[in-house]
């Protein structure tokens, strides 16, 4: 396969149903594992380092 039979193969894969359904899953993948991570930082002592850094920062100098 030569590199215009696989762009050409490449572009009709991302223009496919099976495509867009495996970049949902993905998505949803991606996105559980955000929300894993940020709740567990909220849970942390991340949290007041993160509302200590935002303090000082809206304080007025």
């Amino acid at each position: 396969m030569n590199e215009i039979e696989f762009d050409k193969a490449f572009d009709e894969f991302l223009d496919s149903e099976l495509c867009e359904r495996e970049v949902a899953h993905i998505s949803k993948l991606l996105r559980a594992t955000f929300f894993a991570g940020w709740t567990a930082a909220m849970g942390s002592d991340i949290k007041k380092v993160m509302r200590i850094g935002c303090e000082e920062k809206s304080s007025p100098s």
